[in-house]
C-alpha cells in the first residue's frame, strides 16, 4: 500500500522527508478554503429555510437524547443517526459547489465528439458543477431550491442523486480531498447546529 510515507515518484523513487512534508501541507491547506466555503454555504442554506434547520436541529437532539452521538460527534454517528442533516450537507453542496469547475482536460489530437458536438484537438475541456447540479431533468421543477428531503426519496433516486453529484469531480482524477471535507463537515456542522 502507498501510504504518505511510503510516498514515491513516477520513477520510483523515494520522496525526502521535506517533499513529505510539503505534500502534507498541501493536501491540508489545498482544502482549506473549499472546505470553508462549503461549511459557510451549507450554514447559510439552514438559516435560511427556518424549517430545514428545526428539522436539522429535531434530529440531533432525539439522536443526542438516545445516547447515540459522542462528544464531539463522530463521523459515523454523523452518517448513520442523522439522514436528515446529512441530506442537507449534500443538498448544499449540490446548490453551492465550492471548486465550479474542475481541472480541464485537453481535446486529443484529431479532436473528438462530444454529446453530437465536435471538439477540435487542443481545445480545454471542462465541466462547471454549479450549473450540472441544478439540471432539472434530473432534480426536478425545484433544482434551484434548497430541499434536502430530495436525498431521502427512495434509494434508487438518492442513487442517482450521489451519482450525478459533481461537486468532488469523478472517477480516477476525484478530489484527492474528498474523504476528509466530508469527514469534516460531518464532524463540525452538527456540533455548530445543536439544539439550543
Amino acid at each position: 500500500m502507498n501510504s504518505c510515507l511510503d510516498a514515491r515518484f513516477a520513477d520510483g523513487t523515494s520522496l525526502n522527508a521535506a517533499q513529505k512534508r510539503a505534500h502534507v501541507t498541501l493536501l491540508i491547506q489545498a482544502g482549506a478554503d473549499t472546505t470553508a466555503t462549503s461549511l459557510g454555504s451549507i450554514l447559510r442554506f439552514l438559516v435560511q429555510n427556518p424549517s430545514a434547520l428545526e428539522s436539522a436541529r429535531s434530529e440531533i437532539d432525539a439522536a443526542e437524547k438516545a445516547g447515540y452521538l459522542s462528544v464531539p460527534i463522530q463521523y459515523e454517528e454523523t452518517r448513520q443517526h442523522l439522514p436528515y442533516f446529512v441530506a442537507c450537507i449534500k443538498e448544499g453542496l449540490r446548490l453551492n459547489p465550492p471548486a465550479t469547475n474542475m481541472f480541464a482536460r485537453v481535446a486529443p489530437k484529431g479532436g473528438m465528439v462530444i454529446d453530437g458536438e465536435y471538439v477540435p484537438e487542443g481545445t480545454d475541456i471542462t465541466t462547471y458543477a454549479y450549473v450540472v447540479q441544478r439540471d432539472k431533468h434530473l432534480y426536478g421543477e425545484d433544482a434551484e431550491q434548497f430541499n434536502p428531503q430530495r436525498w431521502l426519496k427512495s434509494n434508487e433516486e438518492s442513487a442517482k442523486f450521489e451519482a450525478s453529484q459533481f461537486t468532488f469531480g469523478m472517477g480516477p482524477r476525484v478530489c484527492i480531498g474528498k474523504d476528509i471535507a466530508i469527514m469534516e463537515m460531518y464532524k463540525l456542522l452538527p456540533e455548530v447546529s445543536l439544539p439550543e
